[in-house]
């Protein structure tokens, strides 16, 4: 089992001054934006928003993240989590959500390890409104690639301990709202701010990496489509990206840089996200 990871230009300013404040709106006052329910109309996967605060306010309540909330940073971010994260599989609900015993809001919030499945569908749609309303152009980085599969080559390059905090937070910052609440495998893993993309992509520029025109044109070139099923005498392509001088680690790593180069160039951010997090044509 796996699921493509991907690396997005991300519009971090629409998400701090939209998707933010709407879903803080919707878990104080109860009433979901008309974005918001222009994402639904497009998606019927779960619980409507409009009836997401009516179908836990009896066993929760309003609740003003902005006034109680210290777990989660102004944009929904947290910190890079737990020591020994790397094992997604491991990050299921209860080791993601806030344990806090001195918080008054414990009782109300859906982010609290009490709220248990009340949370479930507002992460849904939290994902989903990103994806719609945030995203822009994308780049494939591998099959279940994630933060720490670069480790050892950057060990290898001498790269300095800052790119490693900022591929972490691109690969853990979505720890609370990014991931699918079951285990933490699929969603969104992080994100980067305009100037921490710049910055990353500008220290991985110096590093040796593939060498290419930096456009998602160029990266898609370097796909193939190989059989997967070679010397069995049946047929299975699968798309698979190669560079005949360097592993498919640098090369993907080169894809961050490229990504984050082209994200710069416009004034916004990247986000990683893996299982399907994509934008929607026709909603923004």
């Amino acid at each position: 089992m796996g699921a493509d990871a991907n690396l997005f230009v991300f519009d971090y300013a629409k998400y701090r001054a939209e998707v933010v404040p709407g879903f803080a709106a919707l878990l104080r006052d109860g009433v979901a934006a008309e974005w918001m329910l222009e994402v639904q109309r497009r998606e019927r996967e779960a619980v409507g928003l409009e009836d997401y605060r009516a179908a836990i306010s009896e066993v929760m309540g309003a609740v003003d993240l902005g006034a109680h909330c210290s777990y989660l940073g102004e944009d929904w971010s947290v910190a890079v989590p737990v020591a020994g994260s790397r094992n997604l599989y491991e990050l299921g609900w209860e080791t993601r959500a806030c344990w806090s015993e001195s918080c008054a809001a414990r009782g109300r919030c859906p982010f609290h390890c009490s709220a248990g499945t009340a949370v479930e569908d507002l992460l849904f749609w939290f994902q989903k409104s990103v994806a719609v309303r945030c995203l822009g152009e994308g780049q494939f980085l591998g099959r279940s690639v994630d933060c720490y599969f670069y480790w050892e080559g950057l060990e290898e390059l001498g790269a300095p301990t800052r790119v490693r905090e900022l591929l972490e937070l691109l690969g853990r910052r979505g720890f609370m709202v990014g991931y699918r609440w079951v285990v933490g495998t699929d969603g969104i893993h992080g994100w980067l701010d305009p100037e921490e993309t710049q910055e990353l992509g500008e220290r991985l520029f110096a590093l040796d990496l593939p060498d290419y025109e930096c456009s998602f044109a160029a990266m898609r070139g370097f796909q193939t489509m190989r059989n997967l099923a070679e010397g069995t005498g049946r047929e299975f392509l699968w798309p698979a990206y190669e560079h005949p001088e360097y592993s498919f680690e640098r090369l993907s790593l080169s894809y961050v840089r490229t990504v984050c180069l082209l994200a710069a160039r416009v004034g916004t951010g990247v986000l990683g996200g893996r299982g399907g997090v994509a934008p929607l044509p026709g909603v923004g």
